[in-house]
């Protein structure tokens, strides 16, 4: 073979595999998954100031990754996430309840069991003494959570247009809220128990507070819920439940769970 035919063959060769490459189809992805999560911290379900993510996320990820999805989680206003899942920009939000979006894809099972109290300085001489009560106190509320879901006399009272409730949305919408009350602009507000209690322990203001037992006479569930605009959401519903369960037999849901100094709300 001449050296001119050398030259050839390999020019040839070195063509086909170009072209070969360029033909062939890219090696396979994980597919995406994205995760809606209000931006205000809400520890420990997600997002603890501290650089932990809060279990709820550390339980998704785990779910998911484990299915070969790559999960990102999208923290903005909670406002934003409910619209980003109404049209569908985003495929699941974290720590909902039912009653915030029913029209979204719910798992069989929850990730979260919520607990309300009430909270106001201990300067002023309210407190919590059932719904009636809350006629007597300018309160401040963040829109769009659902508090109607804890008690049925909440519901009618939340759904009236009662001039003595504020509602506050944007980011840290809950720090805002406390703000407020520490400035007398308005006396007391309803949040989840230990996301009340760590954002006043957070900023060194819990000793002046006085927060009531929980509220709501039944568990308030939280869930990873999925967008009503995607036709695989029940897939991921019914991969989030299969996962869990895997979890808690495994024993890594407890794992998980004792990190934030929790235990599994179910037991």
């Amino acid at each position: 073979m001449t050296a001119f035919n050398r030259i050839l063959n390999r020019t040839m060769f070195l063509t086909a595999m170009s072209l070969c490459a360029t033909l062939a189809p890219p090696a396979a992805s994980a597919e995406k998954l994205i995760l809606v999560n209000d931006s205000s911290p809400y520890c420990p379900f997600t997002r603890c100031e501290n650089g932990k993510n809060g279990y709820v996320i550390d339980v998704a990820m785990a779910i998911y990754q484990a299915q070969g999805y790559s999960v990102e989680i999208m923290d903005v206003p909670w406002n934003r996430a409910i619209a980003m899942m109404n049209d569908g920009s985003a495929d699941g939000i974290l720590g909902i309840v039912r009653a915030s979006a029913p029209k979204m894809i719910y798992p069989k099972s929850e990730v979260a069991q919520y607990g309300i109290s009430s909270f106001s300085l201990m300067s002023n001489s309210w407190r919590f003494d059932g719904i009636a009560s809350l006629n007597h106190v300018r309160l401040g509320l963040v829109e769009n959570y659902a508090y109607g879901e804890l008690d049925p006399d909440l519901k009618t009272y939340l759904a009236k247009k009662n001039e003595n409730i504020q509602w506050v949305s944007g980011f840290s919408p809950l720090l805002k809220i406390f703000r407020m009350i520490d400035y007398g602009e308005i006396d007391a507000t309803l949040e989840e128990t230990h996301v009340g209690k760590y954002v006043l322990q957070n900023s060194e203001k819990i000793s002046n507070y006085t927060i009531s037992d929980r509220i709501n006479k039944s568990p308030l569930f939280g869930y990873i819920a999925f967008t009503h605009r995607h036709p695989n959401s029940q897939h991921l519903a019914d991969v989030f439940d299969a996962g869990l369960a895997k979890l808690r037999k495994s024993g890594q849901l407890n794992t998980i769970l004792a990190a934030y100094g929790l235990t599994d709300w179910q037991k």
